[in-house]
């Protein structure tokens, strides 16, 4: 008798069991066909905090206001313990105004158009303890992603020097550096991995909440690499702006090597076959791939565009317009639910960089992105060849160009210098460039 009953349970409790595994492999596939970019199921995080919506709601908002207080503080703090490492003169070259037209000028493309256009401290002119502090301010103002990626960048700055004295050596045997715009290309006299700079524009305070410290920015560059942070203490809850952001690489790929002599030559041995870019080539490519012949047509380029990024500093586009001249794009919208999450994949990367979400919400990138464009230009399938991918909606624009313009000749890689970058036309240094546009090419 018990087993009978026993067996009368358990033949309950598998009954129970399937229909709830059912439902839940209802709900998944319903979730699995929705839009990724523009269903707010699709990346809305479950929190485990409550019993009600309106206790999650809560709870994120508190959250979400004191991890940004937090943050700014923490910044502020690293700043000023830079600054006071310091001496007179020093601080005189670091501390600008908050005005100087120097915070929001165009990004640094190609080193010979950019060297001697920089204000500043150089990182040469630093001492050790100086150095330590100053990355301690980059280390927690970006992920570790977008921290790794600017060393890595400063890094190959010492991997070309070491190319162009194989050059300088026997330019036959190596002829490093070429360039389908300038048929007389020859290497700077001089690069250094040092040649880059800080700068910080008005007065880092970190004031008591409710916070009221007027804005203030950092720009960190040099030759392909621009991170542009603005600060805006105002207000109860800090705004942390990071826009925009530009990276470059080259080689992106690292070729063959000489043979070391004597220790010449030793970092483009030791870094031989390593990558640097081309992983967001890679992604955008495989988005790419995924189009048919009726997408590719709607949003293939006319040209390969130059070294500058026809999206660069000095040119705020109306996205509304959708770049005169050209095909007026692939609509995210229209994309599949598997293309538009490997097109997520892509602007993932430069999410990623950032360190902390009140930098960049991730649901209003979505959505943003969910109703952008994207446009392309060269080979789909080569990962070694050219390439031109853009994503614009009306407030982001990423750009890739991947190129041999003023690139690395290789054997093994055809395109192999690559430039990227990351704006908010809303909001790039705190300033609305898509808006200053617009008032001043399209108010009738």
């Amino acid at each position: 008798m018990k087993f009978f009953l026993f067996s009368q349970l358990t033949t309950f409790i598998c009954l129970i069991t399937s229909v709830l595994v059912v439902e839940r492999v209802s709900d998944a596939q319903s979730i699995e066909g929705l839009n990724p970019l523009s269903e707010r199921r699709f990346f809305s995080q479950v929190k485990t905090h409550g019993n009600s919506q309106n206790d999650l709601i809560a709870f994120d908002s508190e959250l979400s206001g004191s991890i940004e207080s937090v943050r700014y503080q923490e910044v502020v703090t690293a700043i000023q313990n830079f600054l006071a490492l310091l001496d007179d003169r020093q601080r005189a070259s670091v501390v600008l105004p908050f005005e100087h037209p120097y915070r929001t000028r165009g990004f640094c493309y190609v080193l010979a158009r950019c060297a001697e256009d920089n204000v500043g401290l150089r990182l040469s002119q630093l001492n050790a303890k100086q150095k330590i502090a100053l990355n301690n301010v980059l280390m927690k103002s970006y992920s570790s992603a977008g921290y790794s990626r600017a060393i890595q960048t400063m890094n190959r700055e010492g991997l070309l020097q070491e190319m162009e004295d194989a050059y300088r050596a026997d330019p036959k045997k190596h002829p490093v550096i070429g360039s389908p715009l300038v048929s007389d290309w020859t290497p700077p006299p001089y690069r250094r991995s040092s040649d880059y700079y800080v700068a910080i524009f008005g007065e880092p305070v970190a004031a008591t909440e409710p916070l009221s410290a007027n804005p203030w920015g950092i720009r960190f560059e040099g030759h392909h690499l621009s991170l542009n942070l603005t600060f805006n203490g105002s207000g109860v809850r800090p705004q942390i702006n990071a826009m925009p952001m530009f990276f470059g690489s080259s080689p992106t790929i690292v070729p063959q090597s000489p043979t070391p002599e004597a220790g010449e030559y030793s970092q483009w041995h030791n870094e031989e076959g390593q990558q640097l870019l081309h992983r967001e080539a890679w992604l955008a490519r495989s988005f790419l791939q995924s189009l048919d012949q009726r997408a590719i047509a709607r949003g293939a380029w006319s040209v390969l565009p130059d070294v500058d990024l026809l999206g660069g500093t000095a040119v705020p586009l109306d996205a509304a317009s959708y770049l005169d001249g050209e095909k007026p794009g692939i609509p995210v919208a229209e994309l599949t639910p598997l293309q538009q999450r490997l097109l997520w994949d892509f602007v993932d990367e430069f999410w990623q960089i950032q360190a902390n979400s009140e930098k960049i919400d991730e649901y209003a990138l979505k959505q943003s992105i969910a109703d952008s464009r994207v446009w392309w230009y060269g080979d789909r399938h080569d990962e070694h060849g050219e390439l031109y991918f853009r994503i614009q909606s009306d407030r982001y624009l990423i750009e890739l160009l991947q190129s041999n313009t003023f690139g690395l000749v290789s054997d093994d890689v055809e395109a192999n210098h690559i430039h990227s970058s990351f704006r908010d036309l809303k909001n790039d240094w705190d300033r609305n460039f898509l808006g200053d546009h617009l008032r001043q090419h399209h108010v009738r």
